[in-house]
């Protein structure tokens, strides 16, 4: 019997690109999965949308928060549901390749890890614009540089997510950095994590993203590497690069748009 891949999925507001999303696991080459969704309190019809889906296949289930709570927490009350042998992070806005699943449990069975993710398409209204590929094997002092995983690429055993209670909701994790700190608890305890370099999924961001990172999520950011060193005792010598995003925030927007782009677009030469 294959293995039981739970599917998680925050859905706010998504309704134009839910179909797609879904369609994409529906289509996948590996069958034995479940798709929780909760919608975080969406005011368009995502809700009704997505309630379709769960009454034609009997591998959905979707839940709904009463009040937007955030992704941490959102990503908790799926957890609750999920019956796999593995947890998968997937988004209402982005699509799997049609073997994403199979690829990511074949790779996790077969090499001495307990999580994985992979490199993603980076696209937007006009079409795939860049990719993006996170290092092979990170280590914890990777973290000074920031999240060495795409958050929506991730599959990870269920045991090693109830080990370490899911993700962190507080102040920090709310300025979407909720991956980031469940990152920093893996490597706490130890937990070897990796990534395919191929591209598993198509990843909705747009060219101008980076640039439009507010000053409160880059303070946030820097206040979580430092938190990050202090608990993985990254050495003292490679702290000076948690503070990076502060050092960003310096810069024309219009110069971090044209390095977002050459930095995304590097792999396609």
């Amino acid at each position: 019997m294959n293995a039981k891949v739970s599917i998680i999925m925050g859905i706010y507001n998504c309704q134009q690109t839910l179909g797609d999303s879904i369609d994409s696991i529906i289509n996948q080459t590996y069958q034995e999965w479940e798709l929780i969704m909760c919608d975080d309190g969406s005011i368009d019809e995502t809700y009704i949308f997505a309630t379709e889906y769960q009454n034609k296949d009997d591998r959905i289930k979707l839940i709904r928060n009463q009040e937007n709570q955030g992704l941490a927490a959102t990503l908790n009350n799926c957890l609750e549901y999920c019956t796999g042998d593995f947890i998968m992070r997937h988004d209402g806005d982005d699509i799997m390749v049609t073997n994403r699943i199979e690829q990511q449990v074949n790779y996790i069975l077969s090499n001495n890890c307990d999580a994985c993710g992979s490199g993603a398409y980076l696209f937007d209204e006009s079409g795939v614009w860049g990719i993006r590929q996170p290092k092979m094997n990170p280590t914890r002092n990777t973290m000074v540089l920031g999240a060495p995983f795409i958050h929506p690429t991730v599959i990870m055993k269920h045991r090693i997510v109830r080990e370490v209670n899911g993700y962190t909701v507080n102040i920090i994790t709310k300025q979407r950095l909720e991956d980031y700190d469940l990152w920093v608890k893996l490597y706490e305890k130890g937990f070897i994590l990796h990534n395919i370099q191929e591209p598993l999924i198509y990843f909705r961001e747009d060219k101008n993203s980076y640039s439009r990172k507010s000053k409160k999520f880059r303070v946030a950011e820097t206040r979580a590497r430092l938190d990050a060193c202090k608990r993985l005792k990254i050495p003292y010598f490679k702290r000076i690069l948690a503070f990076k995003p502060l050092l960003v925030m310096l810069l024309p927007n219009k110069s971090l748009r044209k390095y977002h782009i050459w930095k995304s677009t590097l792999d396609n030469n």
